[in-house]
């Protein structure tokens, strides 16, 4: 099995190392990263410059590129320029929870995004910021768990989270809907009257079938996340108004 693991946090992370390493027990891993730290990127694409591709001795059995590009980058230059058919890719695992509506801005939801556009099975994982010791721990039992049961398909893309933090361990797995996460951003003037931001709101869903929800309670969540955006209920809706 030919496996590609791609993230938005830089191919220096803690996150990507920990994933690499593990899914070298599973067959032949490539990874790709950008150079450096890409949170927030969504699935922004370099299209007008030039992007460099630079292979980089990282790590034992597994080789290593790192590119000057955006994170879906990673998988569109991996795919063309490497002779290899992946089977699936694996972004992350990421530095910050990727849950609810974190996915619209997701560097490492919109990777994995662009390898199902390219018809490769594709799996994100995050974890909560600096939640690492969790990951280290379960990570080698969850990956098992997706490879035994086969959940990566090219039929969606599975979203992966871990607990929010303050968890030692995971109460389990639970599959979700993609919850609501909704930010209120707050930002401040400096003397030269740049605005940076200071603090967000956040707002978070209660309902109890959802990601947001269920990471709060303990659980590693998976959610199946499709590429047609389009609100199937307001077709008809909007359809009274054709001509």
């Amino acid at each position: 099995m030919n496996i590609l693991v791609v993230n938005d946090d830089g191919i220096l992370a803690k996150g990507i190392e920990i994933l690499a390493k593990h899914l070298k027990k599973y067959g032949n891993v490539v990874m790709v990263a950008p150079n450096t730290g890409r949170s927030g990127a969504s699935h922004s694409l370099v299209l007008r410059d030039s992007i460099y591709f630079n292979e980089k001795d990282m790590y034992e059995g597994i080789k290593s590129f790192e590119i000057s590009g955006m994170p879906a980058d990673c998988v569109r230059l991996a795919t063309n320029l490497l002779n290899v058919n992946f089977d699936v890719v694996f972004s992350g695992v990421n530095d910050g929870l990727n849950m609810g509506t974190d996915i619209f801005y997701s560097g490492t939801v919109a990777a994995a995004r662009e390898a199902s556009l390219y018809g490769i099975p594709a799996v994100a994982i995050s974890t909560d910021f600096g939640c690492f010791e969790i990951v280290n721990n379960e990570l080698e039992s969850l990956l098992d768990y997706i490879f035994e049961n086969k959940l990566y398909s090219k039929n969606y893309v599975l979203n992966v989270n871990f607990p929010k933090k303050g968890f030692e361990k995971s109460n389990g797995y639970r599959v979700a809907k993609q919850g609501i996460k909704l930010y209120k951003t707050v930002f401040a003037e400096d003397k030269d009257k740049h605005y940076k931001e200071v603090h967000s709101v956040l707002t978070l869903d209660q309902n109890i079938d959802t990601d947001v929800y269920l990471a709060k309670e303990g659980y590693i969540t998976f959610v199946p996340l499709g590429l047609n955006e389009t609100k199937l209920s307001a077709i008809d809706d909007l359809k009274k108004y054709e001509k």
